[in-house]
């Protein structure tokens, strides 16, 4: 099972000393004292026959066969036979000389010199004194690099797994104990990496982060200047979560908040997260409350006419959090190739402003100027940037906050207009929603990570935030410039489609697109919420509109009052008169209520005469109720035409089961026919303001949110200009892809020229630190290799696709690699043989020649 028991019976030491030798009280004994790696099934085998001879009753099935496997499986040298053969006669002592130069790592961990010698046998001991029990670094590996790979695999399925390999039924105390291992190997993990880093002189603070990307950050002499130096993407996620531990109490709620119980978090000093994570007090440092002590703020001051389509732009929903959760999930930074920048914990908050303002503050001391920040919010959260006390230096550093075109078109048209990504000069065809596709990815953390601690969460998203960027997207690095190439290459290849378009449409030249966009952006500026004043002018229209129904109802009612008398007495004695009475006494209350509205309204308008249904007055503000009216018909009938695109869009999900596929699809059906009944009542409204309605085909064929904000005019009618008409709409969005098709190209050459330059540099740096530390530390050494090959195993298919890329018509940029001049302290010293380098240059060159064939 990858553990092994190494405590003896102590009734049959002094047997097991006498034929084994001195020291040794056991078979793991016999492997430790002689520093052997491994032993055959045989020799172990006549070993436990000994032990049944002289010692007693053999061992049960699953400690014999879980000891075998330690041995037989975490060492396989050939020459171990010979001398376990050596240590049981005798003739080799005990040898730690395969301690090396790590004896300081592992030495601190255990209190005695048995965990020691264990761990250079392949176990580690789970407990610092007497270790009864060991679990083998193979196993712990594989646990490992599984994790990584399937984020949702917990040690309690694993260690199910492994007794179920061993025919063992599971016990809750060997979770436990693989736990307490791990966490020891992971940290020797920790300390060898960062080793590794110093021999390297790469363990200064902010290394990680300013050489994150070898396409974003790694700056070749000679390159194009950008507008973006950097492009990347902020966002929140709450999948994360992690559960508060508290006392029981009973589910009894004070006000509207939860009873929560006393909290009973252990205390844990130790510290995770790496290089990735910013720490709560940085944070904490940009809070609202910080903020004002600095003399800032962060609220906005000019309405933004998004606020009411997001919720982490509602401060009632941000700033609380069900108590429940200590840490709501997190928030990080990636850049467009989706290597993480920074991450931060969201605690007891929702989305709060002080997450994406710390992280902005630690990238503009780090990479400094040039950067472009997409966020589902960036129209609102550029604002907010500007109040805080980051607003003077972002603008100085020319940060842009700009909103990713997936969120950017549940954005209303006129935020469109100004932020997104279609539109940004300099942009190219970058998306900005890699943050998205991170948290699909790292939704499968979340169930183990929900019960851990304040430590292994830390440590799990650390790890799995390593191994995403390392393994995962350097992997996908190549195919990413590749697949963007083709597609820019394929947009320019359609500048005769829009050729043909412009003369279709009339346009003159492809000046008249900018107007259009300037001409669009003034319209929809211009179509604000009605003032205040026109508010309370619709609301003394409604209110005299039910004065005079009341007037009508009551001059009924007494009519109808004073003209009833009774013929007899039965009739006098009925319930009739008193019923009449009660209508024309409520009938009078509801006349005088609405009168003294009239009256109030009046007041605050300053209206000196009452209107009557004949005058300017009525006519006008009667139109503005009408408008009104269309407008939240065209609201409901928005929201379930975007409702019936996302389910739409959700149904045909690869990972949609088949029964949300059925619920959806009964939904569909039932949306259908509530955007008809919507249809309708649209239909009516805009009937009463003599506007064209609309019919069922042409609401289906409405795909963003954008197309109904031409439909909100309350003063002027567009439907007429060509911008406003589907054709002119398509041709201004594939004019401007067509603008944005060149800048991606330029990027990517820069990008291609990047990657290719650190490919050759950094497996140049390693090699050469490699054979310098040799001499003096060859441990050291292997390490640094080990550290290289994380990522150089993928150089030469990424190379490989740069070569294919390079024979593609369209390609202009360049495959040989130029001098990075920010990463000087990585490069090779000045005297170093110019003959390797050149023998350098010559290999990549090779694979650089390979057929794509």
């Amino acid at each position: 099972m990858g553990s092994s028991r190494v405590k003896g019976n102590s009734k049959s030491n002094s047997r097991r000393i006498k034929d084994y030798g001195p020291g040794s009280r056991s078979v793991l004994d016999f492997m430790k004292n002689s520093g052997v790696r491994s032993a055959t099934k045989t020799q172990i085998t006549q070993l436990k026959a000994q032990e049944a001879a002289y010692a007693g009753p053999l061992k049960s099935n699953e400690e014999f066969w879980g000891e075998i496997q330690v041995l037989d499986g975490a060492m396989d040298d050939d020459n171990d036979a010979a001398q376990v053969e050596e240590v049981l006669e005798g003739r080799t002592a005990m040898d730690d000389s395969n301690a090396g130069d790590w004896a300081d790592i592992t030495s601190e961990y255990w209190t005695t010199d048995l965990g020691n010698s264990l761990v250079r046998t392949g176990l580690f001991p789970c407990s610092p004194g007497l270790a009864t029990v060991g679990i083998s670094t193979r196993t712990l590996e594989v646990f490992r690099l599984q994790s990584l790979r399937c984020p949702r695999l917990s040690i309690k399925a694993f260690i199910k797994s492994l007794c179920d390999i061993q025919g063992v039924p599971f016990k809750p105390y060997l979770q436990v104990q693989f736990s307490i291992a791990f966490d020891i190997y992971i940290d020797i993990l920790a300390r060898i990496h960062d080793r590794v880093q110093a021999a390297l002189a790469r363990d200064s603070p902010n290394w990680r982060l300013a050489n994150a990307c070898p396409c974003c950050l790694y700056h070749v002499e000679g390159e194009p200047e950008l507008r973006f130096r950097l492009l990347a993407t902020w966002d929140g996620n709450n999948s994360l979560k992690r559960l508060r531990r508290t006392e029981r109490v009973d589910p009894i709620e004070e006000g509207d908040k939860p009873l929560l119980g006393k909290s009973k978090e252990g205390i844990d000093m130790r510290k995770s997260g790496g290089d990735y994570y910013l720490t709560r007090e940085e944070v904490d440092e940009w809070s609202k409350e910080a903020i004002k002590e600095m003399g800032g703020k962060v609220e906005e001051t000019e309405e933004n006419s998004c606020a009411e389509r997001w919720k982490n732009l509602s401060e009632e929903v941000t700033t609380k959090m069900w108590g429940v959760f200590e840490e709501t999930g997190v928030f990080l930074s990636l850049c467009r190739h989706s290597f993480v920048l920074l991450i931060t914990d969201m605690v007891n908050s929702g989305e709060l402003a002080k997450y994406p303002l710390a992280i902005l503050n630690r990238l503009l001391e780090v990479i400094g100027s040039d950067i472009g920040m997409g966020y589902d919010i960036g129209c609102g959260f550029g604002t907010t940037i500007d109040n805080s006390p980051l607003g003077q230096k972002a603008k100085q550093l020319h940060f842009t906050s700009l909103v990713g075109a997936f969120h950017g078109h549940a954005h209303c048209r006129l935020c469109q207009t100004s932020h997104l990504c279609t539109y940004i000069n300099g942009l190219g065809l970058e998306h900005l929603e890699q943050c998205e596709t991170f948290f699909s990815e790292s939704n499968e953390l979340a169930s183990s990570t929900r019960h851990m601690n304040v430590f292994h969460r830390r440590q799990a998203i650390e790890r799995y935030c390593y191994h995403h960027d390392n393994f995962e997207v350097y992997s996908r690095l190549s195919k990413f410039i590749v697949d963007n190439y083709k597609q820019a290459v394929e947009i320019e290849a359609t500048r005769g489609a829009l050729v043909k378009t412009m003369s279709n449409l009339g346009i003159p030249s492809t000046e008249t697109f900018g107007q259009w966009l300037k001409e669009e952006r003034e319209y929809l500026s211009q179509l604000k919420k009605e003032p205040l004043e026109e508010t309370l002018q619709m609301d003394y229209y409604r209110k005299l509109v039910k004065l005079l129904d009341a007037e009508s109802k009551l001059a009924a009612s007494s009519h109808e009052w004073f003209l009833y008398t009774p013929t007899n007495a039965s009739e006098a004695s009925s319930k009739e008169g008193p019923r009449l009475e009660t209508q024309r006494r409520h009938a009078l209350e509801s006349r005088d209520d609405l009168k003294e509205e009239v009256q109030s309204l009046e007041l605050r308008l300053g209206i000196k005469g009452r209107w009557a249904p004949e005058s300017e007055e009525w006519e006008r503000a009667q139109k503005l109720v009408a408008m009104a009216t269309y407008q939240r018909a065209l609201d409901k009938l928005e929201g379930l035409v975007v409702a019936r695109l996302f389910e739409l869009t959700k149904l045909n999900m690869s990972r949609t089961g088949y029964k949300l596929r059925k619920h959806i699809a009964n939904a569909l059906k039932a949306r259908s026919q509530a955007i008809r009944t919507a249809v309708t009542s649209y239909n009516n409204a805009a009937a009463k303001l003599g506007r064209p309605q609309l019919t069922w085909e042409q609401v289906l064929q409405y795909s963003f949110l954008s197309d109904f904000d031409l439909l909100r005019d309350a003063r002027r009618d567009v439907r007429g200009e060509v911008w406003a008409q589907p054709a002119g709409r398509l041709a201004l969005d594939h004019y401007y892809k067509l603008l944005r098709a060149p800048e991606e190209i330029v990027r990517l050459n820069k990008e291609i020229k990047s990657l290719v330059t650190y490919i050759h540099e950094e497996t140049m740096y390693i090699r050469m630190k490699a054979n310098e530390i040799q001499q003096t530390n060859p441990l050291l050494a292997v390490q640094i290799q080990k550290y290289g090959w994380e990522r150089g195993r993928c150089n030469d298919m990424h190379l490989i696709r740069l070569n294919k890329l390079a024979k593609m018509p369209g390609f202009t940029g360049s495959l040989l690699p130029g001098h990075d001049h920010d990463h000087d302290q990585d490069a090779p010293p000045p005297d170093e043989d110019p003959d390797e380098e050149d023998e350098e240059l010559s290999e990549l060159t090779a694979v650089l020649m390979i057929s794509a064939d």
